[in-house]
Formats: C-alpha cells, sequence, structure tokens
C-alpha cells in the first residue's frame, strides 16, 4: 500500500475520531452550562448551544460525517490492497487473483476495523465523557461549518428522524413519568453526586431537593388552619393582647373582629407597633388603628408562587382563601422556608425540661422526658407504652381528644396534670401532683 493510501486512511481515522467525540459530548452536556456559557461569550458557546437546540439535526450531520470518512477509508484501503497487496499474495501463495485479492483485502480490512474501534470510537467517546464541555466548545464551531456543506441531506435525515420517532413514541406506553418526576429525579441524582464528590454538605443537599418542591407543593398543603391560628381580639384590652403574646411568643398576630373565629380577620398586628401603641395610647389602645391588611391568596396556589409574591410585597403572612371567600387558614414565610431546610426552631420553641418538686406538687417543663418524670415521682408505669424519649408535652399532645390551654387538667395513670403555660400549642409548663385516694 502506498504512503498516499497510508495517510488518507489515518486523516480518515482522526476524522472520524472528532465526529464520534463531538456525537457523545454534545448527547451529554448539560443545556444549562451551555446556556451559561453563552451568557459569559466563551468561545464557541453560542454554536454549541444552536447545535444543542437541534439534536436530530446535529447528529444528522455526525452521522454523515462518519460514513464519509468511513467509506473513504475503505475504498482507499480496498484499492491499495487490490494495487500493492493483492499481486504479493498472489505470487507467495501461489493462488488465484480472485483469492489473491480476498486475502489482501482481509489484511487491510481487520486492521483498519481495530484501529477505527480504539482511535476513531473508544478513545475519542471516553475523552468526550469525561470532557463534554470542552469537546462541544472546541468542535461546534467547525461542525455548524460543516452542516452548511450537506444542509440539504441534513434537511432531509432530521424530518424522517423526528416521523419515525413520533411514530415510535406513540406506540410506547406513557410510564416514563412526567417531565417533572424526570427533572426531579435527575436533580436528586446530581445533587447526589455533588454530595458524594464533598462539594457540597447534607445540609445543602436536603435544600437543593426542598427548593424542587416549591412548584409541586399547594399553599392549601402547608397552612395553618383556622383552628390553630392565634388570633388577637381587635376590641380587647391591651392585658389580654400582651397575655397571648406572653403565651405564645410570636411578633406578628392575625387581628380578628369576631372573637375567636378566622372568617373575622381584619388584618395583623406587629408586636413592635402594638409596644409603640400602647406607649401613646394607654387609656384606650385599639389594634385597629395599627392593623396591617393581610394578602390573600387560593389554596391550589403553589408555594413558590405565594414565595415570590410575599418577598415582592414584603410580607411576613398571608391570609389563605378559597373561591367563595371562605378563610381556610395562613401560611407565613416560615412555613415555606421550612419546606426547604426542614424545621426552623427560635429560642421560643425550645420547651424547658426542669422537673422540680414543689410542696405536693411537682413543677414540669413541657420539654421533660417522661423517663425524668417516672423517676421524679417515682412510678415507672406513669406513660404506659410511650416510647423512649418522649417529651411530657408530645405525650399530653397525643392523649388529647381536643386542643390543650392553659388551665385544663387532666387525670392519667392516677396522677393529676394541670397545665399551666402553653406556647405555641405547646404544653410550656404543667402540674404534677398524685391523684387523692378514696
Amino acid at each position: 500500500m502506498g504512503t498516499t493510501e497510508i495517510l488518507v486512511i489515518i486523516a480518515m481515522l482522526l476524522l472520524n475520531s472528532l465526529f464520534a467525540a463531538y456525537e457523545l459530548a454534545l448527547a451529554s452536556v448539560s443545556l444549562g452550562r451551555l446556556k451559561l456559557f453563552a451568557e459569559q461569550k466563551r468561545r464557541g458557546a453560542a454554536a454549541a448551544l444552536a447545535m444543542k437546540g437541534r439534536m436530530e439535526a446535529s447528529l444528522a450531520v455526525v452521522q454523515i460525517g462518519i460514513t464519509l470518512v468511513g467509506a473513504i477509508a475503505a475504498a482507499t484501503g480496498g484499492a491499495g490492497a487490490e494495487e500493492y497487496i493483492s499481486p504479493s499474495m498472489e505470487a507467495w501463495l501461489g493462488v488465484s487473483s480472485d483469492w489473491a485479492d480476498i486475502f489482501s483485502i482481509g489484511l487491510v480490512v481487520l486492521p483498519l476495523s481495530a484501529l477505527t474501534i480504539i482511535i476513531g470510537e473508544l478513545v475519542p467517546k471516553t475523552v468526550a465523557i469525561r470532557h463534554s464541555e470542552w469537546v462541544c466548545l472546541k468542535l461546534s464551531s467547525v461542525m455548524r461549518v460543516f452542516s452548511l456543506f450537506v444542509y440539504p441531506a441534513m434537511l432531509g435525515f432530521e424530518w424522517a428522524t423526528k416521523v419515525l420517532v413520533r411514530l415510535f413514541e406513540r406506540q410506547m406506553p406513557d410510564d416514563a413519568g412526567s417531565s417533572y418526576e424526570i427533572g426531579l429525579a435527575e436533580l436528586r441524582a446530581q445533587a447526589r453526586a455533588l454530595r458524594t464528590s464533598r462539594i457540597i454538605g447534607a445540609d445543602q443537599e436536603r435544600i437543593i431537593l426542598g427548593a424542587s418542591t416549591l412548584t409541586r407543593v399547594k399553599v392549601g398543603d402547608i397552612l395553618v388552619p383556622p383552628q390553630d391560628i392565634v388570633m388577637l381580639n381587635a376590641d380587647a384590652s391591651l392585658t389580654d393582647h400582651f397575655v397571648v403574646i406572653h403565651l405564645e411568643g410570636y411578633s406578628r398576630f392575625p387581628v380578628t373582629q369576631k372573637p375567636g373565629d378566622a372568617q373575622g380577620i381584619i388584618g395583623y398586628a406587629n408586636l413592635k407597633e402594638l409596644i409603640f401603641l400602647a406607649k401613646a395610647h394607654p387609656e384606650n389602645p385599639s389594634l385597629r388603628q395599627i392593623a396591617r391588611p393581610l394578602p390573600n391568596v387560593s389554596p391550589e396556589m403553589p408555594i413558590g408562587q405565594a414565595f415570590s409574591m410575599m418577598m415582592r410585597e414584603h410580607v411576613h403572612m398571608v391570609l389563605v382563601r378559597d373561591t367563595d371567600g371562605i378563610v381556610r387558614g395562613i401560611i407565613t414565610l416560615e412555613d415555606i422556608l421550612e419546606e426547604i431546610v426542614g424545621d426552623i426552631q427560635d429560642e421560643f420553641d425550645r420547651l424547658p425540661r426542669q422537673v422540680a418538686p414543689s410542696g405536693q406538687y411537682w413543677v414540669v417543663g413541657g420539654g421533660a422526658i417522661l423517663a425524668q418524670l417516672r423517676d421524679a415521682v417515682g412510678n415507672q408505669t406513669l406513660g404506659g407504652t410511650a416510647a423512649q424519649g418522649t417529651t411530657l408535652a408530645d405525650w399530653l399532645e397525643a392523649r388529647a381528644t381536643q386542643t390543650l390551654k392553659g388551665g385544663d387538667v387532666i387525670t392519667i395513670d392516677g396522677f393529676r396534670i394541670l397545665i399551666r403555660k402553653m406556647r405555641r400549642r405547646k404544653v410550656l409548663e404543667a402540674l404534677v401532683s398524685k391523684e387523692p385516694c378514696g
């Protein structure tokens, strides 16, 4: 085989490797990354983004290139084998010219196939998988120019591919999942890979996955129902207001003109403004003077949309109303953020854990573990089969048949429990005493 034929075959192998590398790199590179590179004006990013946007056409261009260089390499090798190798085989083996042609082509095809697999496919595709972004940026401009030379063929192959793919997809069962579910699965996989690579930690992974729920979770899924809303009565006294504030520990409270009825909510009051009101009008303060309006949202609104609205309007709390105007509850910024980062607790969420004797009573904090209480009162059966680590507040809440409130008395296992203080619907402190005999 002459030098010219060998050089042509080597050139075709190298071109085949470029097409093979580009094909896999374009298929595996992230569209989001290409958009980012385009915004950064990276060289080749615009061409890569254009090629990624028409995958059928881009793959057609690559396959046209691979087919052409493969045909040229095969034709050159076959011609060289017949011209240079076949006569030698015929003289050396003493066979007919036809058999000599077959043997000579085999001597060219087998090594050429091995080189094509290694140099033209495996090596470039491995590089493309590991450096897909770099390959795309470097080769997209060249591939785009090449597509202009084969444009008519590219259009034909693109159209035929789309038609056949649509026919195929119509026969497929619709069990692949929605685009949202697919995207969420990809996001989870990427977040897991980032955490495995120690680029992010477990907390950051949880935040990423939590943020993905903003478009799926509805306001109605996380609202605080009317019966659990802590409200201030618009016509109550200042003392009553501060008692509620002391027990609950919030900084903003819905204001209702119908005591205890969420359907009468007219706005909300801020603790700082309430203190200023008490100082400016100590004789006859009225919450109606400082009540701010509460925006309304639908229970069907995604929490991501509600979050954007609340940030835009600079509000921390919104009222949830249905299409009939009935109040279904409220949500706060904290409720939405907890969907992303998990439970958020401040200093008022920490329940006291003391178990202190006081005469014939024990003053018990809501955060006290039942095991502590059992040891203090000398009764290991108190609490029955409650799980290890259960707090007094959780235990009482689980046994309650209605919403607990301060002053409630509960008799359990021969003990009398008087709830002294509640905070944020949790038992803050209780007095525990033995039930009198007889």
